[in-house]
């Protein structure tokens, strides 16, 4: 889940583009933020007239040139208002925000909280929002098959998967953080989703302990802010962890990774998935110029070919490959 965002734009299910403003802003947030349960909203609800009625005051008292200096200087905005106010109340563990994508017809949930690296409202809404269409496009889970997403983080493609599967297929959803695994599990309750199963795992190449950093990496090296800060999760291979929950390797027919750099890891524990499927496609963001190589050398020895390449500038890359067929 890597989080390498510039200005968008708020999905909207109609064309004005008045509506347009930029996610994170101020703007949007008063606008756009809802609690999830009554009690969630009588909170949202009180604080945003608290912060609105206060900037009125103000602009009453200092005018709006002095109380707009004032905000500035004092770097007040509504977004630190909020997450101030839920800390203080001590409701950041317990209270819910809830958003809606219109583009893919889903709800989701975030929190507010700025304990959790990479768990700003901000940060939730866009891996829940933002996503490639020309990926997107692509992205093709038959109607009865069986999709696996690796590095689900809070369940954009498990969500998106799991309507194109159907209830006659099913879904394989795993996370290895706790605090994302929680919330995936309550955006795939949100959306009454039953076709799915969710695994607190890393996917590696062998069952052991790894260390999980803040970068949502299990590489090291992978931990941009050089905090070293990580969890102690469980790791396993993809394909014991299929075994364990009765899912036959050559059932599976789309694979999704997203692991911040340990894409090779995955594929290295998904040999029977990779060899004993016939009709299969992987959907992987190769995460750094490093790992591309190798990554195509090894999905080649098992006949892999790349249908779809994206390009960023930051050096990752997305692919999907599909397994050719054998010769009649």
């Amino acid at each position: 889940m890597d989080l390498k965002y510039s200005l968008y734009k708020l999905p909207s299910n109609n064309n004005n583009n008045n509506n347009e403003y930029p996610i994170g802003s101020n703007k949007w947030l008063l606008k756009e933020i809802k609690g999830a349960t009554l009690s969630d909203k009588l909170v949202i609800h009180s604080l945003k007239f608290f912060y609105l009625f206060s900037r009125i005051v103000l602009r009453i008292v200092l005018g709006k040139r002095r109380r707009d200096r004032m905000w500035i200087d004092k770097k007040i905005s509504f977004s630190g208002f909020l997450y101030k106010s839920i800390e203080y109340l001590g409701l950041d563990n317990t209270l819910l925000l809830r958003f809606d994508n219109p583009n893919h017809n889903f709800k989701f949930y975030s929190k507010v909280t700025n304990k959790i690296e990479n768990f700003s409202i901000h940060d939730m809404y866009m891996s829940m929002s933002t996503h490639e269409e020309d990926i997107l496009e692509q992205f093709s889970p038959k109607e009865g098959g069986i999709f696996v997403d690796v590095g689900a983080a809070f369940g954009f493609y498990t969500i998106v998967g799991s309507r194109k599967v159907t209830n006659t297929g099913k879904v394989i959803s795993i996370e290895p953080h706790p605090d994302i695994f929680d919330m995936l599990n309550r955006n795939i309750k949100f959306n009454q989703l039953t076709n799915v199963v969710t695994l607190n795992y890393a996917v590696s190449s062998k069952k052991t302990k790894v260390k999980l950093y803040s970068s949502y990496s299990i590489l090291p090296e992978r931990d941009r802010k050089g905090s070293k800060k990580f969890v102690e999760v469980d790791a396993n291979t993809l394909d014991n962890l299929l075994q364990q929950n009765g899912i036959n390797a050559e059932d599976v027919n789309w694979v999704k990774i997203d692991v911040e750099g340990a894409e090779l890891e995955v594929l290295r524990g998904a040999t029977n998935v990779l060899s004993k499927s016939k009709n299969i496609a992987l959907l992987v963001e190769v995460h750094g110029h490093e790992n591309y190589e190798p990554l195509l050398k090894l999905i080649d020895s098992y006949d892999f070919v790349i249908e779809f390449e994206k390009n960023y500038e930051w050096g990752d890359k997305h692919i999907i490959a599909r397994k050719t067929p054998m010769p009649i």
